[in-house]
């Protein structure tokens, strides 16, 4: 999926030249994800919505530039509180059953997940390895999105996807180790959980539930599948940062 590449391509590059640079990423980043998640979802009010997510990447983005040590990143919580205020004034001031609201809270609030991950990559960059855990939680959930969009219309071939996402992984975490430099446990965890998260997140949103109601064909747009392709990496964001906690309190 080209949005999975874009994304992760940006904040890579981005994590490695600088604060200033990785909010630039993080903001496009941002701004493509918003703009097809309530198409590729079938959300009504898709402009509105689209305004909602957009202004909380806004705010994070800023977060982001300013963040120069890992407790930085604490204020993240403080935008995304903000911003789900905001999705419940959005979705409660529009018409419908109470069936509809909690789907569109909940799509909404799924939406602040995935960009609040996202932005923890800038803490991973301040850490000790965290830059090859980047590579290897990133680079994997994009060959996983490109792997998932090859064999999508292929049965056979579709049930080895994850699996074989997996074992990419893992072959990532363990490159980004030996290219970068450093000990190989932290890169291969975080491929290995970057495959298998953001496949998860693929396949639970490719298959958009019944009760939502309006235009079920917007999810193939190509704006709505960048948005599923970026929006697989950013919600993966935030496993560079835990493994590379976990390596360092606990081995």
């Amino acid at each position: 999926m080209l949005g999975a590449l874009l994304v992760a391509i940006a904040l890579v590059v981005g994590s490695d030249l600088g604060r200033v640079p990785l909010a630039a990423a993080y903001l496009v980043s941002g701004l493509l994800f918003a703009g097809g998640w309530a198409m590729l979802l079938g959300l009504p009010r898709l402009r509105s919505s689209a305004v909602v997510l957009a202004v909380s990447a806004a705010a994070t983005t800023v977060i982001v530039a300013l963040t120069d040590d890992t407790e930085g990143i604490r204020w993240v919580t403080a935008a995304l509180a903000i911003s789900l205020a905001l999705v419940f004034l959005h979705t409660l001031t529009r018409r419908g059953g109470p069936d509809q609201v909690v789907v569109s809270l909940s799509s909404m609030a799924l939406g602040l997940g995935a960009l609040g991950s996202g932005a923890f990559v800038a803490d991973a960059a301040l850490r000790p390895l965290g830059r090859e855990a980047i590579v290897a939680a990133l680079g994997a959930a994009a060959v996983g999105a490109v792997l998932d969009a090859a064999v999508r219309n292929r049965p056979r071939l579709s049930e080895w996807s994850l699996p074989i996402s997996l074992v990419l992984g893992v072959l990532i975490g363990l490159a980004a180790a030996v290219v970068i430099g450093g000990p190989w446990n932290g890169p291969l965890v975080a491929g290995l959980l970057g495959a298998g998260v953001s496949h998860a997140f693929r396949s639970i949103l490719s298959d958009v539930p019944d009760s939502v109601e309006p235009a079920m064909d917007r999810s193939g747009s190509a704006l709505a599948q960048l948005s599923l392709g970026g929006g697989s990496v950013l919600f993966v964001g935030v496993l560079p940062t835990v493994v590379t906690w976990l390596f360092q309190h606990v081995g």
